[in-house]
């Protein structure tokens, strides 16, 4: 069985995990080629892997039919089925799968128009939400099955050298919590509540040394800075800009929190965090609910609630064993999101969606 993987991007956010994934599905007996665009940085991680892919794109993203790379590519390939990801991909590959008579799937990351979808044979919601999100917006429930994201639990096992090399570089003192926010600095991230929510935290008496450590990059990072500067909270908060690899940040830090004001897909963050061991707080929104367990593997936080945030914080860094058995509770719960699990049911989905389609 060979599959066309397709994503209209040379850059993307979890494309460490969608890599682990292709590999995995190659492991399991799949023959997998990869299209993407040109430039960026995607292209030069699958080279590093060294997974079979080109690079084409479209004269205009709307118009499918300008992607004349692609179309070239799947005539030479001949694959049993094209796999996108990401609306643009949706789009032009669901056009092209319909013209040359090839079934088409399409993971779906976050809360799309249905135009982009009209040619999938099926689609992958990524979470419940999204698939909540798809059938009301009239997308055929017959033709969807939520495929959660998936994850390499053993890459994220934590390393304590590393741990104690990266604390060690940045002065952090043995007993010192981190607590660590990473994502894209976008205003829905909501990454201020909890810049708030920790000189909250901090004026009202802290269980124990903290610190406060930002990794990302993006438009709001200014506006973050300044906060930070009019808090009072300098020589507590450091910004360490855009991460390749969170592994290091994961393990050096004591908790993780995601303050997201609007609802996350599935986040792959979260899930880093949690397979990494770390304790996490994360707002009730979107696809977290299928993460985390209120008070079991994790803490929810309201949206826009920074005085709540900074009250949980307050509760759980000063208890030592409740931190211990919620990131044992952790990494078991990411377990269930394990690569090997998830790339069995793609391909047991793939193999469905090719018979239906032959018959």
């Amino acid at each position: 069985m060979k599959i066309l993987h397709y994503v209209d991007e040379n850059r993307l956010a979890w494309g460490e995990t969608w890599i682990q994934l292709i590999k995995e599905l190659t492991i399991q007996g799949t023959d997998n080629f990869i299209v993407c665009r040109p430039g960026g940085t995607l292209a030069a991680r699958l080279q590093e892997e060294g997974l079979n892919f080109e690079t084409a794109a479209p004269v205009v993203q709307a118009l499918p039919f300008t992607n004349i790379a692609l179309g070239r590519i799947l005539k030479r390939e001949k694959p049993d089925i094209i796999h996108t990801r990401l609306s643009a991909a949706a789009l032009i590959g669901g056009w092209w799968g319909r013209r040359m008579g090839i079934p088409v799937v399409e993971t779906i990351d976050k809360y799309p128009k249905l135009k982009y979808y009209k040619d999938a044979s099926m689609i992958f919601p990524c979470s419940t939400a999204v698939m909540e999100h798809m059938l009301k917006i009239g997308f055929p429930a017959e033709k969807a099955v939520v495929v959660y994201n998936p994850i390499d639990i053993p890459r994220y096992r934590r390393d304590m050298d590393v741990r104690n090399e990266v604390r060690a570089k940045y002065g952090v003192a043995d007993g010192t919590r981190v607590i660590l926010g990473a994502g894209r600095f976008v205003d829905w991230k909501g990454f201020e509540y909890l810049i708030e929510a920790y000189a909250d935290f901090l004026q009202k008496g802290a269980p124990a040394d903290t610190r406060l450590w930002l990794v990302g990059d993006g438009p709001e990072m200014a506006r973050y800075r300044s906060l930070v500067e009019k808090l009072g909270l300098n020589e507590k908060t450091s910004f360490h800009g855009y991460a390749s690899d969170i592994r290091p940040w994961l393990w050096a830090a004591d908790i993780f929190v995601q303050p997201s004001q609007g609802p996350e897909g599935f986040s792959l963050m979260l899930l880093e965090a949690m397979a990494a061991g770390l304790p996490s707080i994360a707002t009730n929104i979107g696809g977290t609910p299928d993460i985390i367990k209120d008070c079991e593997n994790g803490w929810f936080m309201r949206t826009g609630d920074d005085s709540g945030l900074a009250e949980r914080l307050r509760s759980v860094l000063g208890n030592e064993a409740l931190l211990d058995a919620t990131a044992a509770k952790a990494v078991e719960s990411a377990s269930e999101f394990n690569v090997h699990r998830i790339a069995a049911e793609t391909i047991a989905l793939y193999r469905k969606v090719i018979e239906d389609y032959r018959s």
